[in-house]
Formats: C-alpha cells, structure tokens, sequence
C-alpha cells in the first residue's frame, strides 16, 4: 500500500486548478443542444444571479434565452439580478438596470435602450461579470448571496441609469412600485411577475444605493416618464437616475419578504466598500466549494472543464432565505429559519439523477438544507413539490423526484432534517391519501386496479410508471432504512409495475388499455403520447432500480447488453445533432443512466467506454460545451460522477464503479479525504479495490467510502 500510494501521489499540489472556471461554457449551442447558462455574477446558490439578458438581432426572445443570456446574441438589453441556471423554460430576469449613454427623452422601452456588444470585450470569473459596450460604457457586476454590486463607467458626463420594473424573460408584468432620494442615494420597492411557470407570481422586493447619490432622476408608471418623480406605482413601473460623476456605483440588495429586509441583506452583506473588494469576497466564497474536489493528470481541457462543471453544480438550487434566515414558505407567510437555509428552483425530475447524490456526495450541509426545505414546502403547501419555483411548485415534468431526492439523502447517512415528519407525508402522498393541491400522483388505485396506468385514463403513461417505480424503490430503500418492512415489501413490489407495459412482440415498453390490450400504431422512433420528451429507445432503460429485472425481460442479460450496444452505437452513427437523438440522447434526462447499466449486467468494460466516449465527444470547454440544458447542474453533476469513476443509483446507497478519467481524483468526505486512483491506460478494468481489497462486483456503497479511503482502479 505504501508503494501504491508513493506511485499515485508524485506531486502534492493537483495539476488542474480548482478555480480553472470558464462561466461562458454551455452558454450557447443549437437547437436542442443549448446548454442555458449564463456567465452572470454569483455566489454558490447565491439568490442574486446578476447578469446579462441578451437577444438577437430581430429582437426576439426564445427558447435560447432560457436563462436570459445566449452566447450567440450580439444585444445586451440590461443586466436583471434574478436567473435560473441550465432551465429549459425561461424565467425570472426581474429587476432591470441598464447604463444609458443620454437622458431619457420621452418612453421607455428596451428597444430605447438595448445595446450591442462584442466578445472581444466580454468577460467572467466566479463571482463577477465585466462588459464594454459598444457605446463605450463598462459595466462591472458581482454579488453577494443577496446582493448586487454594479460599477458602471461612461466615457463621457451625461447618461443614466434605466431601472425597468416591468422587464421580464417571461410572464407578464402585475405590479411593481418605486421610490427614490436623491440626496441618499436610496431606491427602493418591489417587482411582480406572473408567468407559466410561476402562476400568479410573486413580488420581488429591492432596496439599493448609488453611492455618492444622485443628481436627476425621474420615474413612470404605464405612461411616459416624469422627470423629478420620485415616487410611482403601477403594472409598468420604471425609472432612470443621473449619476454624478463619469463612474456610478450602485449597490442592490433583494429580498422575498419585504424591502426593509433587502435593505437589511445590504447592510449585512454588502455595506459601502470597493467593487474590488466585492469582488475578492465572491471569489474567496467560490474557492473553498471548488477545493473540495480536486484533480490530477487533466488535460487544460479537462481540468477547465471538470471546474466549471462544479461551478455548474453550484448555481441551483436557491437560496431563498434572507440574511437572517427568514423565507416566504409555499403559503405565503413568512417562516424563521434558524438552523438550515431555506432553497427553492430545484429542477427535481432532473436533478435527482446524478446532481442530488452529488450534493450529498460532496457537499452533504447542502443536502440537509435541501431536505429540510423540501419539508416545509410539504408542510406549508400541502405536498412535496416536482419542480419548486420561488415559493410555489412549477408544475413541471412527471413523476415524484421529491421521494427519490429525500430517501437517497437518508440512506447516505445525512440526519437532522425531519424525517420523522417527512416519512408519513411520503407514504400517504405515495399512497394517494388525501388530497393535494400540487403533484398528486395519477391515481396509484389504478396501479392495484390494472398492475399499470392505462393509457384512457393517464396521459404520458409509459413514463408515468416508469418514473413513480423508480421512486417506490427508493421509498423501499428508505422504509428498510426506517426498518418499516411492511412498507418496504409494499412499495418493492409495486416498483416492479413497469414489468407490465413491456410487449414483447415489440420488445419495448408500450402503452395498454384498461382491456389489456398494448396500443396500436407502435413505433421505436417516434415522440408518442404514451412518453413523455423520448421516444421507446430511450424509455427502454428507465429502470435502474431493477437492472436484472429488466434484463429478464428482454431474455436475459447478453441480449439486454446487445440491445444496449445497438442504442449506444446508434448515437454515433447517427451524430450529434441540434435536434433530438433518435437513439442515445444526453442531452436529455431519461437515460442518461444506460451506459452504466453494461456494469449492472457484468461488463464495467462497456460502461467505461461508452461513458469516456461522451465525456470526451460532448463535454466541450466552448459556449456550446454540452449536449442540452444543464438543468440546474444535471449534465454537469454526470460529468463529474463520470470522470470520477463513480456513478450513483439515485435513490439507493449505491455506486457503479468504472475508472477515474484522471489519475487521481480525491474529495473532501467526513472530516478527511477519499481517493480514487487510476493505475495504467486503456479502457479494459483489469481490477477495482477498496482499500487493497479486490472487489467482487462494480459496486459500491455509500458507507464503504470512508475518510481516508482509496479505491484503485487498474487499467489496461
């Protein structure tokens, strides 16, 4: 062991920088292949994600601009403070600031004050965001957790800054008001926005400074602006302020709960200081986040990309809370927080595949507060939420990734965020008992009734089954856990429903009729109702929980494992495309999972092939870097299980091992530091151990990476 260690540790230092982050990666990309980030400025799961909303050349907002900003735009129409990270629907974009060259003159519209820019003159770190425009201003940006810092320079005396109230990525303006003093300096008041993905909205409150104060000012409301107005309310609401001076600094706190609460996030967070010095604090709250996985033997490519996937992994979900910990909980009231953070956007039916377990990995104090706000929003509006936006549910996506995210953090041993009031909710939520406002499961009586969702009764019923199977083993896991065998065994057994849509004159999961009978005009190919974002190809494998149940049900592993080359294959004979994949698609969640099922059934060979393949062919330290949406850290969290050698079972305790891309890789865990070490080249795993110890199978639990621990993966 001695020698071993003498072999995989030659230099001290890692050979990738841990900072080593490009924000501009998976900024762009077409089509299907956009990655929606933005290089905005923030903190880890920082509430401000202060930043650029850009747009094309005919103005036009889509679905590139999920998160405002989309790399190929040559527009900035102003720099909002609230973004979502990798989304696949735009939304926030709330608060608007946009330095102007001239006094506004008559109305105000982003067409009035929208600028172009180049790249040439554009740039990001964690935790600021710098751009030139072409009219010459410079505009610099960083941030606190709930915080702002904008430092904005003209080249010559006589512009403004433009506040819109109303901007948005989108929804529709509802409400906003706004208040200035010149003589402090002071801005204050809130910004409603209703949309599709947030319903009827919620107001947004703000309280800021220009240091230094102001000299002119003005102010509208669903009219043109009123030079000297100080005050206005209404659904349109703006207003534009003259610096003093050349430079203007303003520094913007928000807030959920009240503006006298972002003024006191301001005072607390960010209280009169230099925006170099703004900036320094962002980047020292980075630095330890990023330290904790650390690398050796990358490429410069691999190690850029590798950090700013961290990064990545860190933007969602929010942190909603205030300074002092107080949040607007999914019933409209406002809760104390006194021993967790509360978070919301959690982009669950994503993230509980790979970006959840890494929490829970990696940063298991985050996997906690996660939990404990999952909770209250059970508590407070009635259900675990599917995809919680703000402080109410989305809506969005299928299935019950609430159950998966809560049971994979209690079987990896993370204690202290109320499982005891959680364990009945899940069950009777599970169960069908009760009524629920939001993200009831279709009817599970029908489950009893039939041993599946017919496809009369149930729409997308295919991935409905798939999906909640997926969750009822985890709530199995959990109910072991909890040593509930009763309803272990209940929810075990009725994991195992997605048997029952297989046809195997077709060999895919297809829908049935309340007869029995499969549906007619069945195809491989095709997006049909009976799925939700795939088609069969790709729903054949959603079912991770029971890889040996599904291998029976294709006869038996050797065919499984063919079957799963010729999906994989297809991938690459069919190439990368910018709309969806006809066969293997990562760029979208359902099986994102497959290539470690080759291990599942006996050859850790093809996962690790096939898994170095798409690191390799879709991870790119570009603008178009990913192969779809990052979905709050979804493909960045797969990336970095990937190169790390281990991949998770969400909802279980256990890992696929395959191999470290990188010769060694270690992270932080309980107090010391667990290692996984790649000895020789290659893509044939001559052997896998834990501590010396030759492993049986590629797997792992959660409780044998110890402190200390050092899994060596040998290649050849």
């Amino acid at each position: 062991m001695l020698l071993f260690l003498a072999c995989v540790t030659p230099d001290p230092e890692p050979a990738s920088d841990p900072v080593d982050v490009d924000p501009f990666i998976a900024t762009g990309g077409p089509g299907f292949r956009v990655g929606s980030s933005t290089p905005a400025a923030t903190v880890p799961f920082g509430m401000v994600k202060v930043g650029p909303d850009t747009r094309d050349n005919s103005g036009a907002l889509s679905a590139y601009h999920c998160s405002g900003y989309y790399y190929e735009d040559n527009t900035i129409v102003g720099f909002s403070h609230l973004h979502m990270h990798g989304t696949g629907v735009p939304g926030y974009g709330q608060l608007l600031v946009m330095p102007v060259e001239q006094l506004p003159n008559g109305t105000i519209a982003p067409d009035d004050y929208a600028t172009t820019f180049s790249h040439a003159h554009e740039a990001a770190g964690p935790g600021w965001y710098t751009v030139t425009l072409d009219n010459g201003i410079e505009a610099e940006l960083s941030a606190t957790r709930h915080a702002a810092h904008h430092r904005y320079t003209w080249p010559q005396s006589g512009g403004a800054l433009i506040l819109d109230l109303a901007w948005n990525l989108f929804g529709s303006p509802v409400a906003g008001e706004l208040h200035m003093d010149p003589e402090s300096g002071a801005v204050w008041g809130y910004t409603w926005m209703a949309g599709p993905f947030v319903g009827n909205g919620f107001p947004l409150y703000f309280y800021g400074v220009v240091d230094g104060g102001f000299s002119r000012f003005g102010s509208w409301a669903d009219s043109e602006p009123v030079e000297g107005q100080t005050d206005a309310s209404g659904v349109a609401v703006g207003g534009w302020i003259a610096p003093k001076d050349t430079e203007a600094e303003l520094r913007m706190a928000i807030s959920m709960v009240s503006w006298e609460k972002a003024k006191e996030n301001l005072e607390v967070e960010l209280p009169v200081q230099s925006w170099e010095q703004t900036v320094d604090e962002a980047e020292g709250a980075w630095a330890p986040m990023l330290s904790r996985v650390r690398t050796w033997g990358a490429t410069e490519e691999q190690g850029k990309i590798f950090s700013t996937a961290l990064y990545h992994v860190l933007q969602m979900p929010t942190e909603f809370g205030d300074a002092d910990g107080e949040y607007r909980g999914f019933d409209g009231q406002v809760h104390p927080a006194w021993d967790f953070i509360y978070h919301s956007d959690m982009s669950l039916w994503d993230t509980y595949r790979t970006a959840h377990p890494y929490y829970n990995l990696v940063y298991p104090e985050k996997g906690r507060d996660f939990a404990v706000s999952l909770l209250k929003m059970s508590e407070q509006g009635g259900a675990f939420p599917r995809w919680p936006v703000a402080h109410t549910e989305g809506g969005s996506m299928l299935g019950a990734p609430a159950d998966i995210v809560l049971a994979d953090t209690w079987v990896k041993g993370i204690r202290g965020w109320g499982m005891e009031e959680a364990w009945p909710r899940l069950v009777d939520q599970a169960r069908g008992v009760g009524s629920y406002p939001y993200n009831a499961r279709p009817d599970p009586s029908l489950i009893q009734t039939y041993g599946y969702y017919p496809y009369e009764l149930v729409g997308t019923s295919v991935s409905w089954l798939q999906e909640l199977d997926w969750a009822d083993a985890s709530l199995a896991n959990l109910a072991t856990s909890l040593g509930e065998e009763e309803e272990a065994a209940f929810f075990y057994n009725r994991s195992l429903s997605y048997k029952n849509l297989y046809d195997p004159e077709v060999g895919f999961f297809h829908a049935r009729s309340m007869d029995g009978s499969f549906k007619d005009n069945f195809s491989e190919f095709s997006w049909l109702d009976e799925y939700s974002e795939g088609n069969a190809w790709q729903y054949l494998w959603l079912a991770p929980q029971d890889p040996v149940g599904l291998a029976e049900l294709m006869g038996g592993e050797e065919i499984a494992k063919e079957r799963l080359e010729f999906f994989m294959q297809g991938l690459v004979d069919e190439g990368i495309l910018a709309f969806p994949q006809t066969y293997y698609w990562h760029g979208n969640e359902p099986d994102i999972h497959a290539p470690f099922l080759f291990a599942l059934w006996g050859d850790a060979d093809s996962s690790l092939r096939w898994s170095r393949w798409i690191e390799e062919n879709l991870y790119h330290a570009a603008p178009d870097g990913l192969a779809g949406n990052d979905d709050g850290g979804t493909m960045s969290a797969w990336y970095l299980f990937s190169t790390m050698g281990l991949y998770p079972i969400a909802g279980s305790d256990l890992y696929v091992v395959t191999a470290p891309l990188f010769e060694k890789v270690e992270f932080d865990l309980g107090g010391g530091v667990f290692t996984v070490a790649r000895v020789g080249e290659g893509t044939h795993i001559v052997a896998q151990r834990l501590d010396g110890v030759l492993l049986d199978k590629p797997l792992l639990r959660h409780s044998q990476l110890r402190p200390g621990g050092i899994l060596e993966v040998e290649l050849r």
